[in-house]
């Protein structure tokens, strides 16, 4: 599971040293490191300051300065240097001044020296990111709210950066689903012969002639990505001119540096030459196709109905036809698509309609989906009560308002159930007893870190206000509906497998902390694992095994049997 790291700042190998700005340590390092840098780091996250130095004196003299720091400092567990965000920040600042630390730099390179400087610049990078993560954070069964907003604090900037610390299989997940994704997008806008200019500009964007030409260009990279991660590579080499049209799209001329890597998320790719490309950040180029893109399909369609840049016209179409009528209800409709699963039924009203819903024998599935931009000072605050305001203002109810969305949609629906007046299924029964399921499927994984569910469940019982015999009521669960979709192929082989899935993950949300072990680490360490486990999000729940592999295989295999000549 994903933890909350010690990150080393340079203070603490090298207090006696005084600290240079990150630049001046970073013109120190040769032209061929730092572009070499861009991609190494991201593929390889194993990398620490044990294993940094090629050079053991060097290696031998940071060990040393590190175990005297922890051994002062009464630290146990092993700290770090490098993270998937430091090095993001670094290549970040590298691309920003590209012209002074590669094009114009004439350095040679010097092992010795390239990595010192670049390690103490990761030091220096951490003392910023430590900035906003001051906190104390005990881990006790009594404190269980609170370590859940420490982590929603902690973790809410780099949620989209990896979940778990291996996570290799995270990105197999998103790689299958991205692709997934794309694909609904296009055959979406293909059907409507209003929506051309959507395809036309989509494709100019990306330098192709043709939106299928473009789908397999866009599942080729997702291989690369894969490759990369697998196979701990960070460069690949392209030959075909189309191929290199379309990475070149991905690769931005000016970088700046933003909070929340805005410039790397719209262009995360670097070209090193002679067909010759790294990746910046693994997850950032595989949301280029579902999130990143909803904004290149804004801009072609304000352009189209002369609307203005703040418009939201384009996001309400947007989030209604595509990603809820087509991409949700569609993936719903297949995954419960047996006579059984009793539907919602046609009445002449959509006034509070759920999003979706269906009747298993005596257990009822209440959907609600929200498909949601969080603002970026928000997201990188740290601040854990402007998210909380934040998020409560997204799936709870409206600010101004007050009407209720999401989490209160889903109250609304179960109060309509428990006075017999939801029309969209009058074949409940009094005289049974009926088990609810409320859900809140999101539209991609912004909130698939530990503690989201704990915390959003605690505002969805202080709100429930119902008391019917007839009824039991679960903990609401979130889902990421990429889960949905990674694990379609599952949830559809037994009628209880999805029920099951939503058993097993309340359970957990339900279970004590309660620690045991034979020593104080050992205690610590159990009840560690235990809230870790209970803040767990709904994905977690499922074992690798329950994914057929050759699902994966199916759908990129197309790439290998055609004519392609990057392959």
């Amino acid at each position: 599971m994903a933890k909350i790291l010690l990150r080393l700042e340079f203070d603490n190998i090298y207090p006696d040293e005084e600290k240079k700005d990150i630049l001046e340590y970073l013109k120190l390092v040769s032209k061929f490191c730092l572009e070499n840098f861009i991609g190494f780091f991201n593929v390889n996250p194993t990398i620490n300051y044990d294993n940094f130095f090629s050079n053991s004196e060097i290696k031998y003299d940071v060990i040393k300065r590190v175990n005297k720091y922890c051994r002062v400092n009464n630290i146990e567990d092993k700290p770090v240097v490098i993270s998937p965000e430091a090095s993001l920040k670094i290549s970040e600042f590298i691309l920003a001044n590209k012209d002074l630390l590669i094009t114009n730099k004439e350095l040679e390179e010097d092992i010795d020296r390239d990595e010192i400087n670049l390690f103490k610049s990761f030091l220096s990078i951490n003392e910023i990111i430590n900035k906003r993560g001051k906190l104390n954070l005990e881990f006790t069964e009594e404190n269980i709210d609170k370590i859940a907003e420490i982590f929603l604090s902690l973790k809410f900037s780099t949620s989209d950066l990896g979940l778990y610390d291996d996570n290799d299989f995270e990105l197999l997940e998103l790689a299958y689903t991205t692709s997934y994704k794309f694909e609904k997008l296009i055959d979406f806008l293909s059907e409507k012969v209003d929506y051309n200019y959507l395809v036309d500009d989509l494709c100019n964007y990306f330098k192709q002639t043709d939106i299928h030409i473009l789908k397999k260009q866009v599942d080729f990279l997702i291989i690369q990505v894969l490759r990369f991660t697998q196979h701990n590579s960070y460069k690949f080499k392209v030959i075909d001119p189309r191929t290199i049209d379309f990475l070149d799209s991905l690769i931005g001329d000016e970088i700046i540096e933003d909070k929340d890597f805005i410039h790397l998320r719209n262009y995360p790719l670097y070209r090193m030459g002679n067909g010759i490309y790294t990746i910046i950040n693994t997850f950032f180029v595989l949301d280029k196709f579902t999130k990143s893109i909803k904004f290149l399909l804004k801009d072609s369609f304000n352009r189209k109905n002369n609307l203005d840049t703040n418009d939201r016209g384009f996001f309400n179409f947007y989030n209604k036809e595509f990603s809820e009528n087509y991409l949700m209800k569609n993936l719903l409709d297949s995954i419960f698509y047996k006579k059984h699963f009793v539907k919602q039924e046609e009445v002449n009203t959509d006034e509070n309609q759920p999003d979706y819903y269906f009747r298993h024998n005596k257990d009822l599935f209440i959907f609600e989906y929200k498909d949601v931009l969080i603002a970026k000072d928000v997201k990188v605050s740290g601040d854990v009560e402007q998210i909380l305001q934040t998020l409560e203002g997204k799936f709870l109810k409206t600010p101004k308002t007050k009407k209720r969305i999401g989490i209160g949609q889903l109250i609304s629906h179960i109060e309509f159930i428990s006075s017999n007046k939801f029309v969209y299924d009058t074949q409940i029964n009094d005289n049974k007893f009926y088990t609810i399921y409320p859900i809140l499927l999101l539209s991609d994984r912004t909130l698939e870190m530990l503690g989201v569910n704990h915390i959003l469940n605690n505002w969805f019982i202080e709100n429930l206000e119902i008391d019917n015999k007839h009824f039991s009521i679960k903990n609401l669960v979130i889902i990421n509906i990429d889960t949905l979709i990674f694990y379609e192929q599952y949830l559809k082989q037994r009628n209880y497998n999805f029920k099951d899935m939503l058993d097993t993950h309340i359970k957990k949300m339900k279970m004590d902390t309660k620690g045991y072990g034979r020593n104080q680490s050992e205690y610590e360490a159990n009840v560690e694992k235990k809230i870790s486990t209970k803040l767990a999000p709904f994905s977690y729940r499922f074992n690798k095994k329950m994914f057929d592999p050759k699902l994966f295989i199916n759908s990129f295999s197309y790439l290998v049997n055609e004519n392609n000549s990057n392959f």
